[in-house]
């Protein structure tokens, strides 16, 4: 018995194969691939994602007409955005453990090429020449031997060493994500790509189907991931963070600081602000992009309300 499941907390997951079954090529002609961390068969990136039923439905057909008993069970409920981001957050922190740890061994692998290295020529007296011909083989190959040994372990050190950043990077790359103005513009892709199913669903032949069930599924989890997402704008947007600027309190000529970049405000749009570039053409930015804001209108009306209380 073959038993294809999907969860969103587990993605697409197959149980039941054997090594040398047959099951292998099929899966793989269909999109899954070989977990070994797991020793399961699944689809990639499907965990928190609508489950592709036009690819499981037809490896499950394919796999029956090879003779293969199986099942298939679809649970297509997105879990909250608070689990989903936890989740992720303790994948990756595990990510980073396993290459900190990678590191270490890495590190203490060099080390030791090193010193094996040293030690098998280390009996040899600094600066005896090698003998020619036969009488000077051993000696040529243990200095043979010992060069590659000490090029093994630089090129050991050389992946030890790129670890931290690697480290450092998804540290960043973790961030970034929660960054207000990211979230804003993930919300903006999102809800362009609900629209987009909307559409679909609507020229689709009235009825149930796969296609119809696949794009149902889709639109649950874009909602749900867009709704998260607003509330993670919402509370940047109290905490000051998020939404102080928009064509309401900017203007031509201002100065908005994007990207870390001072700017001049050529036109205030109602999703974008246009700033000049230097050259003959203008940029546009959302609104979410807008860090700080350099306004003369500011100070005029600070100075109006101090002269009114005078």
């Amino acid at each position: 018995m073959i038993e294809i499941t999907h969860t969103h907390e587990d993605g697409t997951l197959v149980d039941g194969t054997a090594e040398g079954d047959g099951t292998a090529p099929i899966l793989k002609t269909h999109g899954f691939r070989w977990f070994p961390s797991i020793k399961q068969w699944g689809i990639r990136n499907s965990r928190d994602q609508a489950a592709r039923r036009l690819s499981i439905n037809a490896a499950a057909e394919a796999l029956r007409a090879a003779g293969h008993e199986v099942t298939v069970e679809i649970d297509d409920t997105p879990r909250d955005n608070a689990t989903v981001r936890a989740d992720k957050h303790e994948r990756l922190e595990e990510r980073r453990t396993g290459l900190a740890a990678k590191g270490e061994r890495l590190t203490a692998e060099s080390a030791a090429l090193h010193a094996r290295s040293n030690a098998m020529v280390e009996h040899i007296p600094m600066g005896q020449p090698v003998l020619p011909g036969r009488r000077g083989q051993a000696h040529r190959n243990l200095l043979n031997r010992s060069i590659d040994t000490a090029i093994k372990g630089s090129q050991v050190a050389r992946q030890a060493e790129v670890i931290p950043e690697r480290i450092a990077g998804s540290h960043r790359a973790e961030a970034r994500g929660e960054r207000p103005d990211v979230i804003k513009r993930r919300v903006d892709r999102m809800e362009a790509e609900v629209r987009g199913i909307d559409r679909r669903l609507a020229r689709l032949a009235p009825g149930p189907s796969v296609v119809r069930e696949q794009y149902e599924g889709d639109r649950a989890t874009l909602v749900t991931r867009i709704e998260g997402d607003k509330e993670l704008l919402e509370q940047a947007r109290q905490a000051g963070r998020f939404g102080q600027y928009s064509r309401d309190n900017v203007h031509k000529d201002d100065q908005v600081k994007i990207r870390g970049q001072w700017r001049q405000v050529v036109r205030a749009n109602a999703k974008t602000v246009a700033v000049t570039t230097g050259y003959s053409w203008e940029d546009k930015y959302g609104w979410e992009e807008v860090k700080d804001l350099r306004c003369a209108h500011v100070e005029d009306t600070a100075e109006a309300a101090e002269s009114t209380t005078d």
